[in-house]
């Protein structure tokens, strides 16, 4: 990431946190802010999966062969479920 731009933000952190980073910025000889990249980093990569775009992933549908991803809905919901629809 050296080299690229990046966005200042403001945060606000708890005094123990704030210590923390402090030490562990020393004991690596790393900046602050490297140490808060990194950790966000790494929270991101933890979390990827729900940073998943679900269009993507309808992309992805197409590609495995899934050709009835919405054109089958009526008869998944109505066909289906005959016997919820007939006790009505």
């Amino acid at each position: 990431m050296k080299g690229e731009i990046k966005i200042r933000k403001q945060i606000y952190l708890e005094p123990d946190q704030n210590e923390q980073i402090k030490l562990l910025s020393a004991r690596q000889n790393k900046t602050e802010a490297q140490i808060i990249r990194d950790a966000i980093n790494h929270y991101l990569t933890e979390n990827k999966k729900e940073l998943a775009d679900p269009i993507l992933e309808l992309i992805g549908m197409v590609k495995d062969g899934i050709d009835n991803g919405s054109t089958a809905h009526d008869q998944d919901i109505y066909l289906n479920n005959e016997d919820t629809h007939e006790a009505r």
